[in-house]
């Protein structure tokens, strides 16, 4: 997976785990924890030893996971922290402000609680383009 594309998940997810969006959303409780992208399993990208989730392979290309702790939220390439949050219809949209291994950086992302178990970040160029996260079990 390519830095970018890292970074626009990452930024994503972070939104929906700071913020709730009413009775169809989950609370910030409910959404602490793993969750991996559509298409990925929950064992190939993550792995608990004792009461610590953490990432299989932080390198790996062929799993995209995060891991949400408070308001902090780490990927294999970055975490971020959530700013300012807009909520526009059913959606949220959250600056942010990130860090990877070279340099810290802002950028405003849009997202959406489908439910407790299910998140979609929408890109910047594509209203109708999103990712989507299910959350894991562990």
């Amino acid at each position: 997976m390519n830095s970018k594309l890292g970074k626009i998940i990452l930024a994503g997810a972070v939104l929906g785990f700071c913020m709730t969006t009413g009775a169809t959303a989950a609370s910030i409780k409910e959404l602490q924890g793993a969750w991996t992208m559509d298409g990925t399993e929950c064992s190939d990208t993550f792995k608990k030893t004792g009461k610590k989730v953490e990432f299989k392979d932080r390198t790996a290309s062929t799993s995209t996971g995060l891991l949400v702790n408070g308001s902090r939220i780490v990927s294999p390439n970055a975490a971020c922290t959530t700013g300012t949050v807009r909520k526009q219809k059913d959606r949220l949209t959250a600056n942010l402000t990130c860090v990877d291994s070279m340099i810290e950086y802002g950028q405003t992302v849009t997202f959406k609680i489908v439910d407790s178990k299910t998140l979609q970040r929408f890109d910047p160029f594509g209203d109708n383009m999103f990712i989507t996260y299910h959350k894991c079990d562990m």
